[in-house]
């Protein structure tokens, strides 16, 4: 009789996925060191799409028609511009990857029989009690898709300049003209600074007005809501890895 105790399914499919996560991070950062170091496009290239998949893997695992076809869109860029030679442009994606992957995942919580995202971050981190208080549950719903609406806003405002760059944007790689051109470099600023100065300033602006609206129940602290939601992350990512409605 064997003294090996069985170990549910959960466990050991959430730590194959940590032991995936960091490995996948390792090499991620291994790519992104050598592209650094050696100068080589092809490296920038993979980066890209490694980020790409890790992000819409939830969607693709799945075959989610938007996470599917936002990914092969992006793969078609990436290799598109590695064929013209100028590979170096796809790190420049990142931003749009990052912010079209987040719309997706906030709005897929959005379908009817799905609970939003925010909720899902209120119970992880407050208990499921808190949602049925007054107006909080009907609250998360309409602040997931402000989010989803804000990083969607983002993603198609960031492939605008990528794209009409001049001279160093998509289009102009392929010698096609931009409708609407945009010179110097003040759209990369914007593209690598900016747009996470945005999304800062929402999460700022968005908790002032929670306070005042929602003023009849208490609040946590920015600092412990914070610490609360790295501290519970993994289980608020396994919320939406096993969401397979």
């Amino acid at each position: 009789m064997s003294a090996t105790l069985p170990i549910p399914p959960s466990t050991t499919t959430s730590a194959r996925r940590s032991h995936f996560g960091v490995v996948f991070v390792a090499l991620y950062l291994g790519v992104v060191a050598a592209a650094f170091v050696l100068e080589r496009a092809w490296l920038d290239e993979v980066a890209t799409l490694m980020v790409a998949t890790l992000l819409f893997w939830p969607g693709l695992r799945r075959g989610h028609v938007a996470a599917t076809a936002i990914w092969a869109a992006i793969a078609l860029v990436v290799a598109a511009l590695a064929y013209a030679g100028h590979g170096e442009i796809a790190l420049d994606l990142l931003p749009v990857v990052v912010n079209a992957a987040l719309c997706v995942l906030f709005a897929h919580t959005l379908a009817n029989g799905r609970t939003p995202l925010i909720a899902r971050a209120i119970a992880v981190l407050e208990g499921p009690e808190r949602l049925a208080q007054p107006r909080v549950a009907a609250y998360a719903r309409e602040l997931t898709r402000a989010w989803a609406l804000l990083l969607g806003a983002q993603a198609l405002l960031l492939a605008l300049l990528i794209a009409c760059a001049v001279p160093r944007g998509v289009l102009a790689s392929f010698g096609v003209a931009a409708p609407i051109a945009v010179a110097g470099d003040a759209w990369r600023t914007y593209l690598h600074f900016g747009s996470y100065a945005v999304v800062l300033a929402f999460f700022a602006i968005e908790y002032a007005w929670r306070r005042w609206y929602l003023r009849h129940i208490e609040h946590m602290p920015p600092q412990q809501f914070a610490k609360g939601l790295v501290r519970h992350w993994p289980a608020l990512a396994r919320t939406v890895m096993d969401d397979d409605a």
